[in-house]
């Protein structure tokens, strides 16, 4: 943000400035959502691009519960999180 004297000091919002309040994600997942007619819970990967690492990867997660949602988002990130190392306990 910068200040433009030719408007009396009113602050310049420049298109490189972060928006206020947002912070970058830190999950591999988006935001959870319950889809109005099946009211089933869904959530898409950020970057579905590293689900074609293995077969078990998957880029979306569908479920009755934000409950089993939650956790089949960990066991999907364990998974990557191996296949990432080259470890196969699975």
């Amino acid at each position: 943000m910068s200040f433009d004297g030719r408007r009396g000091g009113v602050p310049r919002i420049d298109h490189t400035d972060p928006l206020p309040g947002y912070e970058i994600p830190t999950s591999r997942w988006a935001e959870p959502y319950q889809s109005p007619t099946t009211e089933l819970w869904i959530v898409h990967l950020r970057r579905p691009e590293g689900a074609s690492l293995d077969d078990r990867l998957v880029d979306t997660l569908t479920a009755r519960t934000k409950a089993i949602l939650t956790e089949l988002m960990a066991k999907q990130d364990e998974l990557a999180a191996q296949v990432r190392t080259g470890s196969s306990e699975l």
